[in-house]
């Protein structure tokens, strides 16, 4: 185990950071170019650990980047995400995790946001 470098017994991982990044150039949303890379992150488990965490940091630093609120978990909704990533993790399908991680946004924010 190295800090900081992908997991050593999986040689496709380098292609497949290189895909996500790719993949995400060709996405205009910010939202759903952010919420890609989280996803892609946690699926794909570039390190031996933090890769969800990893992935939200990556996230949230976008969103901020671009003047954006970050996406919070509330923690009464903790077991709703795991079991979203869990059927997100077999298909690979973002749209229900995107929806859910959307709709963690404070309506608050959003709305001063839009005006």
């Amino acid at each position: 185990m190295e800090w900081g470098k992908f997991r050593s017994e999986a040689d496709l991982l380098p292609e497949l950071f290189d895909k996500m990044v790719d993949d995400a150039a060709k996405i205009e949303d910010v939202y759903d170019q952010a919420i890609h890379f989280f996803l892609i992150m946690a699926r794909c488990q570039f390190f031996y650990d933090v890769n969800k965490r990893m992935g939200r940091f990556i996230m949230n630093g976008l969103l901020l980047s671009f003047g954006y609120p970050a996406i919070n978990l509330p923690a009464r909704r903790q077991l709703e995400f795991n079991q979203l990533m869990l059927s997100f993790y077999q298909t690979g399908d973002q749209t229900a995790m995107n929806s859910f991680l959307r709709s963690c946004l404070d309506e608050r924010i959003i709305k001063i946001m839009n005006e």
